[in-house]
């Protein structure tokens, strides 16, 4: 067998040394610790913040980033000093390392390039098409004469990282400082004089020294959310009294509520459904609770009609993320939710049984059905125990208060205190405003208080200006010196290629038990450029894939089976391709130093090539590549 002459490494040379030292196992061994080290720790780290600071703050880290680097540079000089690769132990060897830098490249680009997101659908709503990414966005409207790196007029667009303690990065954008952030904050309202209408608003102070309380409550006609404020034992209400009858009406005991019309008690009303020349009636409270909410059905000229009713709410509002809840328990705007389906269409109504509020109706799939819906129900009259300010047309005003223990009526002025008979609260009008306009004010909650607030981000326009705190989707403007400056703080969203459709979520349960199995999302694909539509399902473990995104199921709502959550994730395919090929090239490389030998005594083409002898000289000589031979000097 030939055994191949070798050239020695100049000892003195400087290349030769860097190149040596680049490639040394001394150098291997610290870096390989301290990434392990940093590995463990970045994990229980990530525990404790989140995996979003964690791939911001150390594996998109530039000085991580740089410790990968240097990794697969002394993999691939340590490799490359052992050239020529003959034998099965040092082609082995080669290949391992090289697949370990191709390995180091994907994780890389599968860190910095990779898109991943969550997705909300229900199977009540139409198609989704925006993807919720990691991180938040912020776009900043600068007033006129602002000096600025952008041009006037124009809207600049950064993402934001709010590291653990709070701070934010970029800690500038637009010309806007942004000092902190807090995750926990409520959005408080207060009344100022100057509005250029009328609009009457009072600041209220509600005292009981037998339960250690005092409120401060504002009350205003308009905006319409402020006319009345629920407070647990009554509830505070101001009206505007046109004219005389209009007072009256209003100071006036109102008549005593039956127990049926209370809510708990009462009946919930019907809905009646007309459809192809058929009505019928539905009870809500009985379909509601009835096992296991069964459809209701017409059928008529060998179509079927299938209703169900889904929701109930006797005081329907929509909260901060558009969803329906219920202000109050008592029956001031009733709304029932039904899904009408029939022949592949199916739409979603909310029906109200306030008069002249006209159904919602929202088409899920297919054709509009030709029906009509209305909801019957008596709302009630009023709250059993309040208290309320009365403007009369003059705007002095008066009060008029119910308890148990009765009603009474009268004028009041400021600084007045009535005690309306709810324990022993006393109501004090601390403020009267007759032209009052709305300040909106958010403030965070202190550590250790309940997390029932929103994010909030906290920004400045100039040292010399108050610090605001701007909403977490909601626009905000900031005044300032200068002028107005528009500021939203916002979720990252990603528009999408296609769009998906919840057609039904599925929950298996084990058998003889109420204990889940498995969840299912039934899902639509559509492709609006092609007008392709894919049917699809997913669960856990067995995600599909659809135009280059991977779609799996990350969570579920056992409270509301129409939702699903799904995680949505996009990486370019060569980038998948580095990290299979890099493990395959392990792979080979592992088996080739450990049984190359054995096979190649076994075919005799490849025998003269992978079994070479490596000598002690061998271990020690430098490589005859031409380009490495040039900086060496040989």
């Amino acid at each position: 067998m030939t055994v191949h002459s070798i050239h020695k490494w100049p000892k003195t040379d400087a290349t030769g040394s860097l190149l040596r030292a680049l490639g040394s196992i001394r150098l291997a061994v610290p870096l390989l610790a301290a990434i392990a080290a940093i590995l463990i720790g970045a994990t229980f780290y990530e525990a404790e913040v989140g995996s979003a600071v964690v791939q911001q703050e150390i594996y998109k880290s530039p000085w991580f980033g740089g410790l990968m680097f240097l990794l697969a540079l002394n993999l691939g000089t340590s490799t490359l000093l052992r050239y020529p690769w003959k034998g099965a132990r040092k082609i082995g060897f080669a290949i391992t390392h090289w697949g370990l830098v191709v390995i180091i490249a994907g994780s890389a680009a599968v860190i910095h390039l990779s898109v991943e997101g969550m997705m909300l659908a229900r199977t009540d709503a139409g198609p989704v098409s925006t993807l919720r990414v990691e991180g938040d966005l912020i776009e900043v409207a600068m007033p006129t004469g602002v000096s600025t790196e952008i041009s006037e007029g124009m809207t600049e667009q950064a993402s934001l990282f709010i590291k653990a303690d709070g701070s934010v990065v970029p800690s500038k954008v637009g010309g806007l400082s942004l000092l902190g952030y807090s995750d926990n904050t409520v959005n408080t309202v207060h009344f100022e004089p100057g509005s250029r209408v009328e609009n009457s608003a009072v600041r209220l102070v509600l005292k009981s020294d037998r339960m250690g309380q005092s409120l401060e409550r504002w009350l205003a006609v308009a905006p319409a959310a402020y006319g009345t404020m629920d407070i647990g034992p009554a509830e505070l209400q101001i009206v505007k009294a046109e004219d005389q009858q209009a007072l009256a009406e209003a100071l006036a005991a109102p008549a005593e509520k039956t127990a049926s019309a209370k809510w708990g008690t009462a009946k919930w009303g019907t809905v009646d459904i007309s459809w192809q020349g058929i009505t019928r009636t539905i009870d809500v409270e009985s379909s509601l609770n009835q096992a296991a909410n069964q459809p209701f059905e017409i059928n008529a000229e060998e179509k079927t009609l299938t209703i169900q009713t889904t929701g109930f709410w006797p005081d329907f509002r929509l909260d901060g993320n558009r969803q329906p809840t219920s202000a109050t328990n008592l029956l001031r705007n009733p709304a029932v939710q039904l899904r009408v389906s029939s022949e592949g269409s199916t739409e979603s109504w909310f029906v109200f049984g306030k008069p002249g509020f006209e159904p919602i109706r929202n088409l899920i799939e297919g054709d509009a059905i030709a029906l009509n819906l209305s909801y019957n129900i008596a709302p009630d009259a009023g709250p059993d125990a309040f208290f309320r300010i009365v403007v009369d047309a003059k705007n002095n005003l008066h009060y008029a208060a119910k308890s148990s223990k009765g009603f009474k009526s009268g004028q009041m002025a400021t600084g007045e205190s009535i005690t309306p008979g709810w324990a022993d609260f006393e109501v004090t009008l601390a403020e009267y405003i007759p032209n009052a306009r709305v300040e909106r004010e958010i403030v965070p909650l202190p550590k250790g208080a309940p997390e029932q607030g929103s994010p909030a981000l906290l920004v400045s326009t100039g040292e010399h200006s108050q610090p605001t705190w701007v909403g977490w989707g909601e626009p905000t403007t900031v005044e300032s010196e200068q002028g107005d400056w528009y500021v939203a703080f916002s979720p990252k969203l990603l528009q999408l290629p296609f769009s998906l459709k919840l057609n039904e979520f599925i929950v298996e349960r084990n058998e003889g038990s109420e204990s889940v199995a498995m969840w299912t999302s039934d899902v639509s694909l559509i492709d609006p450029q092609v007008e392709e539509t894919s049917h699809r399902r997913v669960w856990m473990n067995h995600p599909t894939w659809f135009k280059g995104w991977k779609i799996a199921q990350a969570a579920w709502n056992p409270g509301d089976l129409n939702q699903s959550t799904l995680q949505v994730k996009r990486e370019p395919w060569w980038v998948t391709g580095l990290t299979w090929l890099g493990s395959t090239m392990v792979t080979i490389g592992v088996a080739t130093m450990f049984y190359g030998r054995a096979v190649a005594k076994k075919f005799k083409k490849v025998s003269d090539f992978l079994d070479v002898p490596e000598t002690e000289e061998e271990a020690e000589s430098g490589p005859s590549i031409p380009l490495l031979n040039a900086l060496l000097g040989r």
